[in-house]
């Protein structure tokens, strides 16, 4: 358990350090998403996948220089504790069920640190909808369209600047 937290909270650090003070390396749009190479004194930290939703709300993948994934959902609807942490139990179309935690980077702003899974990897590749349950607080859901473009890109990202 240890383990997994010290992973989720490296994961939303290099996320919260490349927001901040990140050195884009490379970015570049293809179908819907936006993908970025991010870098800190010249080395990669992590490459994102970043798309559009309705209302204002957006999803981002990141895959990290040590293939530690995540995704990451704004939603202007929200209103999180920021640094709140908890349990989420999430699952892709009607695949298996995977618990995994949860961190409110802002009020409307949440990381979840996925499993080290190709399993996982390919069935949000090639789903519809991924959903979510936040322990005590209102299930979720993400449309998984043009995520298998947005992936490949990812892992060709890491393995281009790593």
């Amino acid at each position: 358990m240890r383990r997994i937290l010290a992973t989720v909270l490296t994961v939303t650090a290099l996320l919260v350090a490349s927001a901040a003070n990140a050195e884009v390396i490379q970015r570049y749009s293809t179908g819907s998403w936006t993908i970025e190479a991010n870098a800190r004194n010249g080395a990669l930290q992590n490459c994102t996948a970043t798309g559009q939703y309705g209302g204002g709300a957006s999803v981002l993948f990141m895959l990290t220089n040590t293939f530690n994934w995540g995704v990451g959902i704004i939603n202007p609807s929200w209103n999180w504790q920021t640094g709140a942490e908890g349990n989420i139990t999430y699952w892709v179309d009607s695949y298996q069920r995977r618990n995994g935690r949860v961190r409110a980077l802002g009020p409307n702003e949440l990381m979840i640190l996925l499993a080290d899974s190709q399993q996982l990897f390919q069935e949000i590749r090639g789903g519809d909808t991924m959903y979510f349950e936040p322990s005590g607080a209102k299930g979720f859901t993400i449309t998984l369209v043009g995520t298998s473009i947005a992936l490949n890109e990812l892992l060709t990202c890491v393995r281009r600047y790593r």
